[in-house]
């Protein structure tokens, strides 16, 4: 009797032991990054433009080379442009969830997640990508990382403020601010929404993708948008006029990656994305700035028709969403006068 209770006591020792390694193979496995037998650091990136797009060419793929260049072949990247692995508005959790080890975070996208880091897309901040880019990083490395993206299993690998967003209807000029009355404008969410309310204006929340077919539609009469983004979405089949001076905030474009995966990474290689990320974050706001200007030039020839707006009148109208955003985030017991007043800081050095 007692052979045979010891010999149950050693299988179920056994079943055990066998059980708690399978357990931290699991757990193991899933934190370690995908990585093949010769060495190589295999990564799914994700995000919603097509492959023509400038944010994916000058933006995600660009990123991507610059990395396998500075790791000498050690990363290597497999890219889902387009939609590929999840809607625009659900990539943030494709990353989180690991669907993506590197996923596209439209901000505005998902202020109901990442409601302070929406403070760069407020209006009248900046005037270039340039500028934007510089003080909403410093103010993402400050306290949007702690408070924010690593509170959501992310953390952002470059983050790019498009240049600032003007007023494009399809069938009425905007000239006053009155023409803003009545008018549904597309918005891409967060501080754009309160932006177009204070104006006159309906917001119609949605994603860029969608911009098109509710323009076709006409279940919509116009978007807030940046000029380098009209083309890759065949905008100016669609729009009649566009505002010059407007400068309604502007759109977010952050590209993020997965924490576990971060941590697993050897610490050159996460050097190495660190300086393409700012080196992706200088390349491209320029870019954006100077196709601004080229794409401006490009539309009036195409019979667009370009308009000035009463800046005073819109400033005073605008100034209120800074303050109407904050208290909002602060009700809720969010830092947002910290990060106003941080941004406002980096904006001027």
């Amino acid at each position: 009797m007692k052979g045979k209770k010891w010999g149950i006591s050693v299988v179920l020792l056994v079943i055990m032991m066998v059980v708690s390694a399978c357990g931290q193979s699991a757990a193991q496995q899933k934190d370690q990054t995908a990585e093949s037998k010769d060495g190589v650091i295999t990564l799914k990136v994700a995000d919603s433009f097509p492959t023509s797009h400038n944010l994916s060419q000058e933006g995600a793929v660009y990123w991507m080379d610059r990395v396998e260049e500075l790791t000498d072949g050690k990363v290597k990247f497999e890219y889902f442009p387009a939609e590929q692995l999840g809607k625009a508005d659900d990539l943030l959790d494709a990353a989180k969830n690991k669907v993506a080890d590197v996923a596209y975070v439209g901000i505005g996208y998902v202020a109901d997640k990442l409601p302070l880091s929406g403070v760069g897309e407020l209006p009248n901040a900046f005037d270039t990508s340039v500028k934007g880019t510089k003080a909403y990083w410093k103010v993402t490395q400050d306290i949007l990382l702690e408070e924010e993206f690593l509170k959501n299993g992310i953390r952002p690998v470059y983050a790019v403020t498009l240049p600032p967003y003007q007023v494009m209807t399809t069938q009425k000029p905007v000239k006053e601010l009155s023409d803003m009355k009545g008018i549904k404008v597309r918005s891409g969410g967060g501080a754009q929404s309160l932006t177009i309310e204070k104006l006159g204006g309906t917001p119609v929340s949605m994603p860029a993708p969608e911009i098109y077919t509710a323009m076709e539609r006409k279940t919509i009469d116009g978007t807030v948008f940046a000029l380098p983004s009209v083309k890759p979405y065949q905008l100016e089949e669609q729009l009649k006029y566009i505002t010059e001076n407007a400068n309604l905030g502007s759109f977010i474009v952050s590209y993020c990656i997965n924490e576990n995966v971060w941590q697993s990474l050897p610490d050159d290689v996460k050097a190495a994305m660190t300086k393409a990320g700012g080196e992706t974050m200088e390349h491209l706001s320029q870019y954006l700035d100077d196709l601004t200007e080229k794409e401006k030039k490009e539309f009036m020839a195409k019979g667009i028709e370009f308009t000035e707006v009463d800046e005073e009148a819109i400033q005073k109208k605008t100034k209120a969403v800074w303050d109407d955003w904050a208290k909002e985030l602060n009700k809720r017991g969010l830092a947002a006068t910290k990060v106003v007043d941080s941004f406002r800081e980096a904006l001027e050095e």
